[in-house]
């Protein structure tokens, strides 16, 4: 399917980001002890958001004209996926002591 307006492409790449967060989420539910302290974080959410939106935004950086659903679809879910593995392995410049708690960086690794 051609899509034509950027409204349309960046409806296609936000339902793109959102499945790429559905997926981090699913993959969060695997690890139950960290699950529950996530989903009462409200920085969480917010990075959720924020990676649905960074996803949704891609088609006014890449695209000009007419473009594929499936290309604007693809540009929504990969935009979350890339940012979390380079945010996640960045390397830590202290190593940590005493009890491990989760953070943003624990959050966005998958």
């Amino acid at each position: 399917m051609l899509l034509d307006s950027l409204v349309a492409q960046i409806s296609v790449a936000l339902l793109g980001g959102a499945a790429a967060e559905t997926l981090h989420w699913y993959a969060l539910s695997r690890k139950p002890e960290a699950l529950a302290q996530y989903q009462a974080g409200p920085i969480y959410w917010a990075a959720t958001v924020a990676m649905i939106l960074l996803g949704g935004a891609m088609p006014l950086l890449y695209l000009q004209g007419s473009s594929s659903a499936l290309l604007c679809f693809h540009l929504g879910a990969a935009t979350p996926v890339i940012v979390q593995k380079l945010i996640a392995n960045v390397p830590s410049a202290t190593a940590r002591q005493g009890e491990r708690t989760v953070s943003l960086k624990d959050f966005l690794r998958w």
